[in-house]
Order: C-alpha cells, then structure tokens, then sequence
C-alpha cells in the first residue's frame, strides 16, 4: 500500500470514527433529555395524585364523623335510648329521619386517578408495591367502601317502601322537608320504635354501616401511608 492510498485509509477512517462517534454522542444526548422528560412527567404525576389525595382530607375526616354520627343514632333507636335532644340536635337542614331511610355516600375526587389510568401515565410509576398501593386504594378499597353503600341504600329504601306502605298516613304530611314540625317528627318516632319490622330492617342497615365504617377506617389508613411515600 502506497503513501498516497494510506493516507486515504486514515483519513477516512477518521472520519468514520467522528460520524460514529458524533451519532453516538446525539443518541446518547436524546436519551438524556427523553429520560429528563419521563422523570419531569414522574414528578408531576406523584405530585398531582399527591394533591388530590391531600385535598381529600377534610372530606374524609367529615364523612368519618358524619358514618359515625348516624350509626350511633341507628343503635340508639334499636336501643331505645335516643332522646329527643338528639332528635332536636340533628344537623341542621336535614330531616331526623334520614339515617333511616337514606344512606350517606361515599365520593372522594379521583379525576387525577382516572386520567392517568386513561391516558397510560401511571405505568411510568417504577415501584411495583406504590403503584399497587395506589392501585389498591384508588380501585379495591374504594369499589369495597362504594359497595357498602350500596347495599345500605338498598335497605335504606326498602325501610322507606314499608314505612309507606304501613304508616301512609303519617308519609304523606311529607316529614322530609316538614322536619322542623316537632309533633310530626315525634309521631314517626312513636311509630318506628314501635314498628319491630321496621328495626328488623335497621338492625340489616346498622350491619352494613359498620362495615362501611372498618372498611372507610381501612381506606384512610392505607391513604395516610400512600401521602407519607409520596412525599418522599
């Protein structure tokens, strides 16, 4: 090999090296930057589920109080120790009828939850047990809480069917939006701490509001552990 097809040789060699080289570097750089990218969008995620799961905490903490509140009433009736103070007490607003014939609901925000499940986010969540946590409390926990409700809407209604069906005279005065007429109130006391089928039918509802108030416990804690690992 002559001097000339040398010199051919190194420099085209060298500039395959650079070409190689300077391909390797862009690739190497475009992984960077899409990697800055997916570790940006990471951090938003976690600090939007974070968001949404701490401006929950006021309504968890109510609801908590509010479940409570009306499964005490319940037992009270079945226990025949609910005074008429109580009655009077009941929230404002609110028929004293309600933890009878009505059910209180459950339905914290979870627009950002949802999104993210739509949209493929929450698989650039890297840990397997906190996307399994999130999982858990956004999906299994929430759908057992939700049922609960359910069911003690069911018995809700039905309590309000018979209620009807047995006592229309007392229904149709309407004691829903007339609960401020103390008398009329009274008489549906009367006749409900009377009615041994009717507190059949809340002893069935008082065992689903239990449930619904462990199960609501147990959601608030595994939430309270989710911000906690969030924050992190």
């Amino acid at each position: 090999m002559n001097k000339k097809i040398k010199k051919y040789v190194v420099k085209y060699t060298l500039e395959f090296f650079v070409i190689v080289l300077g391909i390797s570097f862009s690739f190497m750089l475009q992984n960077i930057r899409q990697q800055k990218e997916i570790d940006s969008k990471r951090t938003l995620i976690m600090t939007n589920l974070l968001n949404e799961l701490e401006s929950n905490q006021t309504y968890i903490k109510k609801k908590k109080i509010d479940f409570l509140r009306e499964m005490d009433y319940v037992y009270k009736l079945l226990n025949d120790s609910l005074t008429k103070k109580e009655i009077k007490e009941y929230p404002s607003n609110y028929s004293p009828i309600n933890p009878f014939m009505s059910a209180l609901t459950f339905s914290p925000s979870s627009s950002i939850y949802n999104s993210l499940v739509n949209d493929g986010s929450l698989n650039l969540i890297e840990s397997p047990s906190l996307k399994a946590l999130i999982d858990e409390i956004y999906k299994f926990n929430y759908n057992s809480l939700a049922n609960y409700v359910k069911l003690e809407t069911e018995v809700a209604k039905e309590a309000e069917r018979f209620f009807i069906q047995h006592h229309s005279e007392i229904y149709v005065k309407n004691f829903w939006f007339h609960f401020n007429d103390e008398k009329l109130i009274n008489s549906v006391f009367d006749i409900i701490k009377k009615d041994n089928h009717f507190k059949a039918l809340m002893v069935q509802k008082m065992s689903f509001m239990e449930a619904k108030i462990n199960v609501l416990k147990n959601y608030s804690e595994k939430r309270d552990r989710l911000i906690s690992l969030l924050k992190k």
